[in-house]
């Protein structure tokens, strides 16, 4: 008998206490401006008005209690989970903070690079290959000295167009100096010239100079630059297709990067490199308020299914 009426009686203060703990919480997140928890007490507060008028003995209150009580933990393991997502949310959304700021500083760093090549280190080399063709007609009855003098003319002509080929990559095409138009243009006839496979299109209808910011411009270009190479290097495409239009009624630029390669499911499986810089593309896209989409031309194509690459952006 003791125990049939303490039994029932734990239960019910444990019930309650549990019972007032989530409404403590509710009311205290609802404070904090959290939807979830309002409505929650809105809706209960509403039930037990539209209830409390039909409880007439114990029996209907205990069977209401423990209806309570079960929709009570449902609503537990709801806000539990809705904690965890924002929580997996708040999480991405560093991540991308973090990528952002990385990118942001290595695009700062090698414009700072870029620019002390150009002001200073090419300028110098050019100076000593002035230096060296001086001493060509002094040089000229000494076979030794003029061969040693041409091999010191040839090791500075090198040295002269790799800084600029470094120059070209890090200042993105000098976007800043030539604009977004000429910057594709170069990169294509850049890649043109260097690869002899694949064959490189470019299409496009934006003017001379669009009036693009320059960090717009730069993420642009960084994704489509890094899908180009991605067809030329991992998809080893035979032919890939540039497709930049602007809608000037919109204001929005549509890029598209076809290629006939392997595709995704193709290209080597340990290239890390091809994997981060899929991930840089997907984030410059978001900054520049779109969504990268990576797709294969033919899914039932294993061998050769080909992708296209495709983002668009605002103007401003």
């Amino acid at each position: 008998m003791y125990e049939t009426t303490v039994v029932p009686a734990i239960i019910f203060y444990v019930s309650g206490i549990f019972v007032l703990a989530v409404l403590v919480i509710s009311t205290f997140l609802a404070a904090k401006g959290n939807r979830a928890a309002a409505y929650f007490l809105w809706v209960w507060a509403g039930l037990l008005v539209l209830i409390l008028p039909f409880i007439t003995n114990f029996t209907m209150i205990s069977s209401v209690a423990a209806g309570v009580i079960l929709v009570f933990l449902l609503y537990v393991l709801y806000m539990a989970v809705q904690y965890g997502l924002k929580r997996v949310d708040v999480s991405h959304e560093e991540t991308r903070r973090v990528l952002a700021e990385s990118n942001r500083r290595i695009d700062e760093e090698r414009r700072a690079l870029a620019r002390r090549l150009h002001d200073e280190v090419n300028p110098e080399l050019l100076l000593v290959k002035f230096a060296l063709q001086q001493l060509e007609p002094l040089l000229k009855d000494n076979e030794k000295a003029s061969s040693i003098l041409a091999s010191a003319l040839s090791t500075v002509s090198k040295a002269y167009t790799q800084t600029r080929e470094i120059i070209k990559n890090t200042r993105i095409e000098v976007i800043d100096s030539i604009g977004f138009t000429a910057a594709l243009e170069s990169l294509v006839g850049h890649q043109k010239s260097f690869f002899d496979k694949p064959i490189i299109t470019l299409d496009h209808n934006l003017p001379k100079r669009p009036e693009l910011p320059e960090t717009i411009a730069i993420s642009a270009y960084k994704i489509i630059r890094e899908a180009l190479l991605n067809a030329i290097k991992h998809a080893n495409a035979n032919k890939v297709s540039v497709t930049v239009m602007y809608s000037r009624s919109l204001g929005r630029y549509k890029v598209e990067i076809v290629d006939d390669g392997v595709g995704m499911r193709g290209a080597p499986k340990n290239d890390e490199v091809s994997g981060i810089g899929l991930i840089d593309m997907r984030e410059r896209a978001r900054v520049l308020g779109g969504e990268l989409k990576v797709h294969p031309l033919d899914a039932r194509n294993l061998k050769r299914p080909g992708t296209r690459v495709s983002f668009s952006f605002s103007a401003q």
